[in-house]
């Protein structure tokens, strides 16, 4: 029997907007209106602070290991396994819930990777750090982190097909990313803890 119902489960689970159910709770808000307009934890540390922002990080991550876990429990094939956790991400960044509209899904990506490799989701997170303090932007430490992982889960021995969704999922950040990309070419991004407009 194949637990196909796995797929939109994911894809709802994905879609919980964490960053502006915590913003709307904490500041009455709409995040999207401001900053950046990102869903994300780097904006809504913009708009609401530390806190908040670490409330939705972790909410977003909690999304994509938990539904990872659900993925490899009861999908057995390879292929709707890797679908599974591609909902999760899809899901995030063109929510049901936001009119299929939504954030880059770089800590809904990092909850999937701390399920398959805690090893590399640590090194990717470090990474991130590393780039964001040194750059001053979140996008950069982003991008960064995204582009190592693949690398990371084949430096540790993970299987081909994580591997490989380590590549595809990295290539989805860079394009979720792509407005960033031009904003930071022309020297328009903001850097963290810039208000914005």
């Amino acid at each position: 029997m194949v637990n196909w119902w796995v797929l939109p489960l994911n894809y709802l689970l994905g879609s919980l907007p964490c960053g502006v159910l915590v913003v709307r709770i904490t500041k009455g808000v709409d995040i999207r209106e401001y900053g950046s307009g990102s869903i994300g934890a780097t904006n809504v540390s913009r708009v609401a602070g530390f806190l908040p922002a670490l409330i939705a990080g972790v909410g977003d991550a909690l999304k994509g290991f938990l539904g990872a876990y659900l993925a490899t429990r009861f999908l057995s094939d390879p292929y709707l396994w890797f679908l599974a956790l591609f909902f999760l991400i899809i899901g995030h960044d063109w929510s049901i819930f936001l009119r299929f509209k939504g954030g880059k899904g770089v800590a809904t990506t990092l909850g999937i990777l701390l399920f398959l490799s805690w090893e590399s989701a640590l090194l990717c997170f470090l990474t991130w750090v590393i780039m964001a303090s040194i750059t001053h932007y979140s996008s950069v430490g982003s991008l960064s982190g995204a582009l190592l992982m693949p690398v990371f889960l084949y430096l540790w021995g993970n299987p081909l097909h994580f591997v490989l969704w380590g590549i595809f999922a990295a290539a989805l950040v860079f394009w979720r990313h792509k407005e960033n990309i031009n904003r930071l070419i022309q020297g328009k991004e903001l850097r963290m803890g810039q208000k914005g407009a």
